[in-house]
C-alpha cells in the first residue's frame, strides 16, 4: 500500500471520528433540551 492510500484512509477515518463525535454531541444536547423542557412543566 503506498503512502497516498494511507493518507486517504487517515482522512476518511478522521472525518468518521468527527462525524460520530458531532452526532453524539447532538444527541446529548437534544436529550438535555428535553429534560430542561420537562423540568419547566413540573
Amino acid at each position: 500500500m503506498n503512502s497516498v492510500k494511507f493518507l486517504i484512509a487517515a482522512y476518511v477515518a478522521t472525518w468518521l471520528i468527527h462525524g460520530t463525535y458531532i452526532g453524539s454531541l447532538a444527541r446529548h444536547y437534544a436529550k438535555f433540551k428535553q429534560q430542561m423542557k420537562e423540568m419547566g412543566k413540573k
